[in-house]
């Protein structure tokens, strides 16, 4: 964690108006995903403890379990060690942290809902006349975080190099009559194998037609020649992710299906290309909507155009037809389009870019299919 990153969060609490940011976690997510706020604020990697981001001060809050952690791994930090209950506490460190009177912002995305109220009737044992006020503060580390630095750049780099190998590395095994679990499974082997430290999301591998479903789960079924296989898979290393798309086959697509992976291709193409600093991720979508509803596809591509991806593989921005999001020079994000015909299958190629100069440089490099090629 850089000094950088306190400058920046402190600046932006400043443009709220806040005197301190609570952010405890991790705490999963409806999907079942870990907010990374934490980390990111303070290099802190415990179950348990919050960062509380002052003016002038910067303390990881933890129990005597993670003291010596937090002492490794938070250079920036002032390492408070709590005993007994938050009502307990958390007055005492009000005290402590100088946080009288305070305007206090928590990270709404990792607090639960109990642990908030828990914080909001502890806080009212502060004296009256020096209670800080506290609410759930806007997701300013998420925007902080949407905007990757070269340290932030180089870390995803080696995710999706990871990823990107072995990915190539299965392709060369797929033979028909391999299980979409096997290949699912020989692709996080090779994962671990070059170095990752496991999937960044549960891999995706639907033969056929169940590659009409866009987030289908492998099946104890064969692939077979000559259908279409959608794998999407992601590296962990480093504490970042990677996520990869390809439609590859086991000999030679239909005509139906090498129709139907030209117009994604060419899609997915528009959109690198079209993608610049200070677009609406809305019309960043467009570009590859445009391209598929030419094609006579428009109402089977109903997923958004890409994502955010660094310490979530799901982050800001996104992009996609309702999104509110402004793409800024350094963003890090995918460009997946796709097609999924019922009773068919599906296409979907997506690959990780970054914002420099403003337009989009390609980060991942795994082999892919040409449209002559199919």
């Amino acid at each position: 964690m850089t000094k950088g990153r306190l400058e920046r969060l402190r600046a932006a609490m400043d443009e709220e108006r806040l005197d301190a940011l609570w952010v405890s976690g991790p705490v999963d997510d409806v999907y079942g995903r870990h907010s990374q706020n934490r980390f990111y604020v303070s290099g802190f990697t415990g179950s348990a403890g919050a960062a509380v981001v002052t003016k002038t001060r910067s303390i990881m809050v933890v129990d005597s379990r993670y003291t010596e952690q937090a002492m490794r791994e938070c250079e920036e930090y002032e390492v408070y060690e709590y005993r007994g209950k938050t009502d307990d506490w958390l007055p005492k460190l009000i005290r402590d942290a100088e946080l009288a009177g305070a305007r206090i912002g928590v990270s709404a995305a990792d607090m639960t809902a109990g642990a908030y109220e828990r914080f909001q009737r502890a806080l009212s044992e502060v004296p009256w006349g020096s209670r800080p006020a506290a609410g759930l503060a806007s997701p300013i580390v998420e925007k902080l975080r949407a905007t990757k630095d070269a340290a932030d750049v180089a870390a995803l780099q080696r995710a999706i190099d990871i990823g990107d190998q072995a990915f190539e590395r299965v392709e060369t095994l797929l033979t028909p009559g391999m299980t979409e679990v096997a290949i699912a499974k020989a692709i996080e082997e090779a994962i671990r194998d070059l170095g990752g430290q496991g999937v960044s999301f549960d891999t995706i591998v639907a033969g056929g037609a169940w590659g009409a479903q866009p987030h289908a789960s492998p099946r104890e079924e064969a692939v077979q020649e000559n259908e279409p296989i959608v794998i999407d898979m992601g590296a962990l290393a480093g504490g970042y992710c990677s996520d990869l798309t390809r439609t590859t086959r086991i000999g030679r697509f239909s005509d139906e299906m090498r129709a139907i992976y030209e117009v994604v291709f060419e899609a997915q193409q528009a959109a690198i290309e079209g993608v610049e600093a200070g677009m609406p991720g809305s019309t960043a979508h467009k570009l590859a909507e445009d391209v598929i509803a030419r094609a006579g596809h428009g109402d089977r591509f109903g997923h958004g155009l890409g994502h955010g991806v660094g310490l979530e593989v799901h982050e800001r921005p996104y992009l996609g037809g309702g999104s509110e999001d402004t793409l800024e020079e350094g963003m890090v994000f995918t460009i997946e389009p796709g097609i999924y015909v019922p009773g068919l299958g599906g296409v979907r190629i997506e690959d990780v870019v970054v914002l420099e100069n403003g337009k989009a440089r390609l980060l991942s490099h795994a082999h892919k299919l040409s449209p002559t090629g199919v």
